[in-house]
Formats: structure tokens, C-alpha cells, sequence
């Protein structure tokens, strides 16, 4: 059971719980499966509100099927509508909560990597209103970094609230991430990637389940109040959708040039907030304004170029629209009923990364999950209708390619394949998709790598000298065994060596730990370098000293196949630098010592290797 002891009833509630889940033969942590539930319904009612927020907004300010809304056409209000909601959310992130501003999953993140996954519960309250003020008076973003920010803040608060120990907050925080993407894109199994792959990047039944279970409670409880969840895109016509083996050669070539889109966008983005903290002169409430300024004249611009007679310009909000047309499914929001050229499309992209750099770089809240999805639909689509006009093949379609640059720029600028193409499927209801974004997004991933190491999300915390990897990736110590780092040279004293005698034996072994033995050469315990040379601040006491007065009363001993990760678990409930190595066959008997230096050298050595 956790050593901490509850001062609250959450926390009492909690122990006693997890008690009664051992008495009946589960393991310690299983309560993190109720916990996980409790999560995955407050998650879905917060995307409830969440998205009803972002409707009454946008209905506001560019009305709905039912109202019309302040734009009506006047091309003023897509500067003051935009400046608008950005000056409250410049109030709301100055005064209430500085997290809630940005994309929302580096701050995710940065919580679990420093704070031992707390989050303040206001961040919650804060996002949703920033977020829903900022996409739906037009600015380019989505809603994937707020729903995961607001999902991982229910998941910290429940956390404290049961005064949950910290190795497991990460866990929960999790749970809320995965509960919101499986709520806001109606994508449970994709959630549950999203949060093992952004989050915390291993694969086990104690995160497992919880994930599982906060995904698919989001998942029910959202149904249940909202009716089925169908696709986002639902694709209609699938026969229209080809894939033809043929093609596999455009599907690499897709992939290289969504690794590049996704670069572009990354750093123009960051470059974006570099130009925004160098104002300055400006106060911080301001900056969000200036950027939704911009992002007005450029939505002037667009309307004025396209004249498609939408509600809002194509770049504004979360692009759906744009999304749907190139795919050939219909969205809650329409499609855009423009004529897709090369140049247009070539025209979209340009004016999204940068209508979506002046909204998120100046301060505004939202994701970059859905300007991503945009991205890579419409080069997906411009690369087929490239390929369609070069005669080279027969019956392409450029909405299949649209689908397959979706998965690959999201890969790409998130480093998460894996989710990026299961999002897609459960987004779109197609199965088809999958062979063809496995192999593109691949292929983007791994030259996006190759040429920016960092993701849209860990490049924000590697400026702030966070590294995310390094903390995250302990998996990796489950490959590596004691054997691999054991250290021979080391010594053995019985309990009744007098201490003048150690003290020799430490200058001529060159040794500065001793595994001590009882007389019946039975592991008595450890005597280490620092109680050594307090005893050696005593030298007149030290002639009476014995080694089983100042040795360490067993500290655990470790077997030569045990993994890294159980040894590394016992040096953070230890304060020794050294642990015991028995043999296999004969526990009494002692092989070698392994050290903690030892150990994160290897573990360094390993994650070094795996990013090459």
C-alpha cells in the first residue's frame, strides 16, 4: 500500500479502497480504474459544455441555421469580431489562469514532467471559455489541445482530490486527455493511443486499463446525452475513395511533402511567438488583439479573393468546412462549395498556417490538432489533382489523398503515428484509409524527424529546457537487465569487522560500499561510503566500532535478470547509491553490486540511441 497517509476524506476514502481491492486479490492501484470512470463522465460533461460554448459563440458572432449572426457580410466585423474575443481572452489567461493560452498539450505535458501532474483546477474553466471565445469568433484553431487540457485538469483535480501518491497522477492526468479526444472527435480507441503516446509513452495494464476505461466512460456518457456520436466526416460515398496498390509510390511521395508542410508549420508557429514575446512595449492583455487584427485582414482578404459567400472566411475557426469538401464528406458546419484549383488550394494553406500562427503565436487559446487535419487535407487533395492531371493513372481520387495527407501531417507535427491514423479512421468511418496513411504518415514521421527532432508539442518544452523524452521514456528500462550494468568489483565484510579494518579494506580495494554478512553468511545489510566517513569524524570512537552497528539494515538485494526499471524504482524509495546483486541459484550468495550511475549512464546511453 502507499506509505503517504491521508489527511482528507477523499483521501481516507481512497486508502480504504484500495484495501478492500487487495483483500479481494487486486492489485494496489486498481482504484485507478474507478478513479479513470469517474474522470471519463466529468470529461464528457466538460466537452458538452465545452462545445456548446464554441456553438453560442460562433452563432453569435456568424450565426447559425436558426439566427444571424453580427457579421452579416460586413467585412469590418471579421476584424472587430476576432479583436473582440481575443481582448477577453487576453483578460481571462492574464488575470485567471497564464496556462490557458496556446495549444494546451505542452502545458499538459510540462504538468507531469515538473509538477508531478498538478494542474490548477481553474485552468479547466479558464480554457473552456478562452477557447470557445477564441474559435468562435473566428480564430484558427481547434479543439483538441483545449478539451485535453481541460480533460487532464478533472483528471489532476480528482487526483488531489483522493490525495492519489504522485507516480500515479501522471496516470490520471492521462485518463483525462484520453477521455477528452475520445468526447470532442467521438475517437475512444484513438484517445487512449493519444494520451500512451504524447503522455506517457509506455504500454502497461496499470496504464492501460485506466486509459481504456476514462475513454470509453467519455465515450458513453457523450452518446448518452447527445445521441449517437457519428464520424465527424462521414464519408459518403466511399466507392469514390480508391486505393489502388499502384499508387503506393505517390503515397511515399505524399508523405515527404506533409513532413515538410508539417515542418513549415512548426517553425513558423514558434516563430510566430518569438516575434509576439519581443513586443515588448505591448501589454500582454494586447497581444492576443493584435494577432486576431491580422487574422481579420486576412479573412478580409480570402473573402474578398473567393467571394464563396460563407459565413465566415475559410480560414477562420477550425476549418472544417474546407475539410469536408476535400474529402467528399459533409460536416455539421457544410463544406465550403468553392472550386478547388491548384492555386487555390495552394492559396489555403498558406493563409490557415499563417491565420493560425497570428491566432495561437499572439496568445490566443486553441489547438493545432484541426489546423493540422486542414494542412493535410488540402495538400492531400492538391497532390492528387496534381497526379489526376498528369494522366499517369487511372481513376484517382484526390479526396483519397486528401485523407491520407490528414494522418500524415498530424504524424508528422505531433509525432504520434499510431493515433494520428486510428483519429482518422474514427473520425471518417473509413476503413480503407489505413494501409495507405500507415505507409505516408511513416514516411512523414521519419524525415520530420530526421530534420526537426522535436514534435509541435516538445519543442515548446525544450525551449523552456524540459526534456520531455528523457523524463517520459522509462520504457525503455524494461529492455534493459541488472546483468547488462552489474559492476564486479566489490567487497564483503561480516557484521563483526571492526571498522578500522573497513577503512583499510576501502583504500586498498578501492572500493566504497561493503555488502555485509551475519555470522551464518546471511545478508545483514549494507554499509555505504557516507555513513563511512561520518564514523571516520569520530576517530577516536571508530577502535570500537563494529561493521553491523553502521551498516544499513537490508536494503533490498536485486537478481542479475530483473529489469531497470524495478532497480530504478527502489533507488527513488532508497537513500543508497549501491544495491546488492544475488545470484540466481543461491540468494545468499552475491555476484556484483549495481549503482545508480551506472544505470542512468545506461539508460542515457539507450535514449540516445533511439533518437538517432
Amino acid at each position: 500500500m502507499p506509505t503517504d497517509r491521508p489527511t482528507n476524506r477523499g483521501g481516507k476514502l481512497r486508502v480504504k479502497f484500495a484495501k478492500l481491492l487487495k483483500r479481494l486479490g487486486f492489485s494496489e492501484d486498481a482504484y485507478l480504474i474507478v478513479l479513470a470512470g469517474v474522470i471519463g463522465i466529468l470529461t464528457a460533461l466538460g466537452s458538452i459544455v465545452f462545445t456548446k460554448l464554441i456553438h453560442t459563440a460562433h452563432g453569435f458572432c456568424y450565426g447559425d441555421a436558426e439566427h444571424a449572426g453580427l457579421y452579416g457580410g460586413r467585412l469590418i466585423f471579421l476584424i472587430l469580431l476576432p479583436a473582440s474575443g481575443a481582448l477577453l481572452v487576453g483578460l481571462i489567461t492574464y488575470y485567471f489562469a497564464r496556462e490557458a493560452k496556446g495549444h494546451g498539450v505542452p502545458e499538459v505535458m510540462d504538468a507531469i514532467a515538473r509538477r508531478d501532474g498538478v494542474i490548477r483546477p481553474r485552468v479547466a474553466v479558464a480554457k473552456a471559455i478562452a477557447s470557445a471565445l477564441t474559435i468562435g469568433t473566428g480564430g484558427s484553431a481547434g479543439t483538441e489541445g483545449p478539451i485535453i487540457q481541460i480533460g487532464s485538469a478533472i483528471g489532476s483535480a480528482t487526483g488531489k482530490t483522493f490525495q492519489v501518491v504522485k507516480h500515479n497522477m501522471g496516470v490520471l492526468v492521462g485518463c483525462g486527455a484520453a477521455a477528452g479526444i475520445s468526447a470532442i472527435f467521438h475517437a475512444p480507441i484513438a484517445g487512449v493511443l493519444f494520451a500512451l503516446e504524447i503522455f506517457l509513452r509506455e504500454l502497461n495494464f496499470r496504464t492501460f486499463a485506466p486509459l481504456m476505461i476514462a475513454s470509453v466512460m467519455s465515450f458513453v456518457t457523450t452518446e448518452a446525452l447527445l445521441g449517437k456520436a457519428n464520424a465527424i466526416f462521414p464519408v459518403v460515398n466511399k466507392g469514390n475513395l480508391l486505393f489502388q496498390w499502384q499508387e503506393m509510390g505517390n503515397y511515399i511521395l505524399l508523405g515527404l511533402l506533409c513532413a515538410a508542410a508539417a515542418i513549415a508549420f512548426i517553425r513558423l508557429l514558434y516563430l510566430s511567438e518569438d516575434l509576439f514575446e519581443k513586443l515588448n512595449k505591448v501589454h500582454y492583455i494586447l497581444k492576443p488583439v493584435i494577432g486576431a487584427v491580422g487574422l481579420g485582414i486576412l479573412g478580409i482578404v480570402m473573402v474578398s479573393i473567393l467571394s464563396n459567400g460563407q459565413s465566415q472566411p475559410l480560414i477562420f475557426g477550425n476549418g472544417y468546412p474546407v475539410i469536408g469538401q476535400c474529402i467528399g464528406a459533409p460536416t455539421a458546419e457544410g463544406n465550403a462549395d468553392i472550386n478547388l484549383t491548384m492555386w487555390v488550394l495552394i492559396l489555403l494553406v498558406a493563409m490557415k498556417i499563417l491565420a493560425t500562427c497570428l491566432t495561437l503565436g499572439s496568445g490566443g487559446s486553441g489547438g493545432v490538432f484541426a489546423p493540422s487535419l486542414f494542412i493535410g487535407a488540402v495538400v492531400g487533395y492538391a497532390f492528387g489533382l496534381g497526379v489526376q492531371n498528369l494522366g499517369l493513372f487511372e481513376n484517382i481520387s484526390p479526396s483519397s489523398y486528401a485523407l491520407v495527407g490528414m494522418a500524415s501531417v498530424v504524424a508528422a507535427t505531433t509525432h504520434s503515428p499510431m493515433s494520428s491514423i486510428l483519429i482518422l479512421l474514427e473520425m471518417t468511418g473509413d476503413y480503407k484509409v489505413i494501409l495507405p496513411a500507415m505507409l505516408s504518415a511513416t514516411v512523414a514521421l521519419i524525415l520530420a524527424r530526421k530534420l526537426y527532432h522535436d514534435s509541435i508539442y516538445t519543442l515548446k518544452l525544450r525551449r523552456r529546457g524540459v526534456q520531455y523524452e528523457t523524463r517520459a521514456n522509462t520504457a525503455v528500462l524494461r529492455r534493459l537487465t541488472v546483468k547488462m550494468v552489474m559492476q564486479s568489483n566489490f567487497a564483503v565484510v561480516h557484521d563483526e569487522t571492526p571498522m578500522q579494518d573497513v577503512v583499510k579494506q576501502m583504500a586498498d580495494l578501492e572500493v566504497s560500499d561493503f555488502i555485509v554478512l551475519d555470522k551464518d553468511n546471511h545478508y545483514h545489510g549494507l554499509l555505504i561510503a557516507q555513513d563511512i566517513r561520518t564514523a571516520l569524524l569520530q576517530p577516536e570512537a571508530l577502535p570500537f566500532m563494529v561493521a553491523g552497528e553502521l551498516a544499513r539494515d537490508k536494503p533490498p538485494t536485486v537478481g542479475p535478470e530483473e529489469t531497470l526499471d524495478v532497480v530504478l524504482d527502489k533507488f527513488s524509495r532508497l537513500e543508497v547509491n549501491r544495491l546488492a546483486v544475488h545470484s540466481m541459484k543461491d540468494p545468499h550468495k552475491f555476484i556484483g553490486m549495481v549503482s545508480r550511475a551506472s544505470l542512468m549512464r545506461r539508460y542515457q546511453l539507450e535514449l540516445e540511441n533511439l533518437s538517432l
